[in-house]
């Protein structure tokens, strides 16, 4: 597995933590606006956070996928 699937995995668990949600119900999420993409595209920036900061940063990316304008990175 690379570090990269590794950490998509890590990101994925956090989130679930945090929300209080079922792996099945991140994973949609994950899907729906491409947050799988987006993690391995910013892998190098996303993996020097704390827990809280990715949680965050993800939110904030859903935020900013809204509408007519959600794209898979």
């Amino acid at each position: 597995m690379s570090k990269e699937s590794g950490f998509l995995i890590y990101c994925m668990e956090r989130y679930r933590y945090y929300k209080g949600l079922s792996g099945a119900e991140v994973a949609k999420i994950f899907d729906e606006y491409g947050i799988y993409g987006y993690i391995k595209k910013y892998f190098e920036s996303l993996h020097t956070m704390g827990d809280d900061c990715i949680v965050k940063d993800i939110d904030d990316y859903r935020s900013s996928m809204t509408g007519n304008h959600r794209t898979k990175v």
